[in-house]
């Protein structure tokens, strides 16, 4: 099966093909899935042995690359019968990294790649990708059957145009994708929001619903999670809301609405606190901050809007409490 690969160049704030001649680069590797703060730090250290290599050859071409994988990404595959539950899309995932400073990205298709001999791909990222130097975790594994190491990269490439970052933990806590998708799949967004060093979000266009909360006095914006993104645990979350009237806080549900219709798809419900308006078809970015209860199912609509009211007020609390929070961090620094 011939690799399939696609480059793009990120620099100048923009996105799009890379031209040929293809400049050299040393690439940080992983599948990058959340773009997390262990991640993060791949991408810094990627910058600073590119400036090394870049000063020892004298070559002021040399770029700082991530190569990882289209989705569904490598490590589900390894792991047979199970789902691919995203952190974020291919279009957050190359938002994330630019942010991060890369030049460019390789997108690989997994299946293309998955039983080649750890020497072939190495060569493939040699002879394809221009590759003269890699950052990797301490557990990274590549080629068939993982047999591929960071002990190999560095045979290959060399021991100065390699670099190997040990495991990352906050507070604790290691950083890792599988331990984010744990903590959503629990509500523990704060966890998330700290290892991956921002809330988790959803960002989509507003669509119609049954406007029921209009009628109970909570309008909410109605939204579905992109396929293959992983859902966190049903329930009310305080969240902020980006709106393109500007920024609010508001109070979530994610979940089946049981109260209100037999169960059907999950969706996100987010009364928005303090705005009026129309967001039918418009984009809205939810981040959600702080799980207040879990979804469930009242005898009456009488006692789910008297719920709604105290989700909302303490919603509001909240985010009245994290905006003061954050004016002051801004002060500080």
């Amino acid at each position: 099966m011939t690799p399939r690969l696609i480059c793009l160049d990120l620099r100048g704030g923009t996105v799009r093909p890379l031209e040929a001649p293809l400049p050299p680069t040393v690439l940080c590797l992983g599948n990058f899935d959340g773009v997390h703060l262990a991640h993060a730090a791949l991408v810094r250290e990627g910058r600073r042995l590119t400036a090394l290599i870049r000063a020892q050859r004298n070559d002021p071409r040399i770029l700082c690359g991530v190569f990882c994988f289209l989705r569904p990404s490598g490590d589900y595959f390894l792991q047979s019968g199970t789902h691919p539950t995203h952190l974020t899309t291919l279009k957050e995932r190359i938002v994330a990294l630019q942010g991060l400073g890369v030049d460019v990205i390789w997108l690989c298709d997994f299946p293309t790649v998955r039983d080649m001999l750890p020497s072939a791909f190495l060569n493939l990222l040699q002879a394809e990708c221009a590759c003269v130097g890699a950052v990797c975790g301490y557990n990274h594994r590549f080629g068939r059957k993982a047999a591929g190491d960071p002990s190999l990269l560095a045979a290959t490439l060399g021991e100065a145009c390699i670099s190997v970052l040990p495991p990352l933990s906050i507070d604790g806590i290691p950083v890792s994708s599988t331990r984010i998708r744990a903590c959503l799949s629990k509500g523990d967004v704060e966890t998330a929001e700290r290892l991956l060093g921002r809330p988790y979000s959803l960002e989509g266009r507003v669509l119609h619903g049954k406007s029921l909360g209009h009628t109970w006095g909570f309008p909410t914006a109605n939204q579905i999670f992109p396929a293959d993104r992983l859902i966190p645990a049903h329930g009310v979350y305080a969240v902020t809301c980006y709106t393109p009237s500007g920024t609010f806080p508001g109070v979530a549900n994610i979940g089946l609405r049981p109260t209100v219709e037999s169960p059907q798809r999950v969706n996100c419900e987010t009364h928005i606190i303090g705005f009026s308006g129309d967001l039918y078809g418009k984009m809205l970015k939810v981040e959600f901050c702080k799980f207040l209860r879990p979804e469930q199912r009242f005898d009456s609509v009488e006692e789910l809007t008297a719920a709604i009211r105290r989700d909302t007020h303490t919603a509001a609390v909240y985010g009245a409490r994290r905006q003061a929070q954050k004016n002051k961090r801004s002060e500080s620094s």
